[in-house]
């Protein structure tokens, strides 16, 4: 029997349309190759060594990246089995599955097109300048209208605008796995399960480890920003007049609702003790009266 061969090669900007080449290859026990411009113009890449040629990109401005590429060198082997595939932020349905062999196949290319689609991640800090360009236009497009008259697609870009939200799922992948295994006889596939199986277990492995350093990783930026704010604080706290000193606190201590000494000192620290003591005392920011903001004064202060 001989082993059938899967070739994955992919083209991504921002990591998901790896993410998910790494996925189906896993998957399919297949060969996983990133597909640059050289790699076509190498004379020993030959894809007719493979049963099965997988080509993934994500969606630009452009439409499918990578997509001339794929189909010059296909003009140049002779493939009989291939299939594409890509990665957008819009949801996956048929509707945008044809919108996308439309934009990226000529009329004489879409018979033989099989394209899968799958949803990716929207993060507008990780885009190029022309992308945020791209975008900004559309979400300014969204936001003039009623809420109401949103579409459900145009509210969850308008949301993912101003975070970072990740639809990518293993899920997306499966018709492409069925797709690709239709192909195979009983015995490839007899043959090539148990391995994807394994493959399939240490790259979750990999993931949930990468996930938890992650969120590890966020933690410490987290403690991080909140330490050097509390910091700058105090910095600014020490150019005060003890009147100044005992205004702020006493400011900060109604707008965030602290209640107690213990928590006035866990927010400034116990060098500040004798001006929280002083502050805390006082029942009302009126008794600042003669200074109607302190904390601007110092503000100005610095300016100059």
């Amino acid at each position: 029997m001989e082993e059938f061969r899967t070739l994955v090669l992919y083209r991504s900007q921002h990591g998901t349309t790896k993410r998910y080449a790494q996925w189906i290859a896993d998957a399919l026990n297949a060969d996983i190759m990133e597909a640059s411009k050289k790699t076509f113009n190498d004379w020993s890449f030959k894809m007719t060594r493979y049963d099965m040629v997988l080509f993934g990109g994500n969606i630009n401005e452009r439409g499918i990246n990578g997509i001339k590429d794929y189909k010059a060198a296909l003009s140049k082997e002779r493939i009989d089995n291939f299939a594409f595939f890509c990665v957008g932020s819009y949801p996956a349905s048929e509707e945008t599955v044809q919108e996308h062999i439309v934009d990226n196949f000529k009329e004489n290319e879409r018979a033989k097109a099989k394209l899968f689609y799958f949803r990716g991640r929207l993060d507008f800090i990780g885009l190029s300048w022309y992308e945020k360009r791209i975008m900004g236009g559309l979400m300014k497009a969204i936001e003039k209208k009623y809420e109401e008259d949103r579409t459900p697609i145009e509210a969850e870009l308008l949301e993912a605008y101003y975070d970072d939200i990740d639809w990518s799922d293993k899920s997306y992948i499966q018709p492409l796995v069925d797709y690709v295994k239709s192909f195979m006889t009983p015995e490839q596939l007899a043959y090539m399960e148990p391995i994807a199986a394994e493959k399939i277990a240490e790259r979750t492995r990999i993931e949930e480890e990468e996930e938890a350093a992650w969120e590890e990783e966020m933690k410490r930026r987290e403690a991080l920003y909140y330490e050097n704010e509390a910091q700058k604080e105090k910095d600014k706290l020490k150019k005060m007049s003890k009147k100044q000193r005992e205004y702020y606190i006493r400011k900060k201590a109604e707008r965030e609702g602290a209640e107690s000494v213990e928590e006035l000192k866990k927010a400034f620290g116990v060098e500040f003790e004798e001006d929280i003591e002083t502050a805390s005392d006082i029942e009302s920011l009126d008794d600042y009266s003669e200074h109607e903001d302190p904390a601007e004064e110092v503000q100005e202060e610095e300016k100059e």
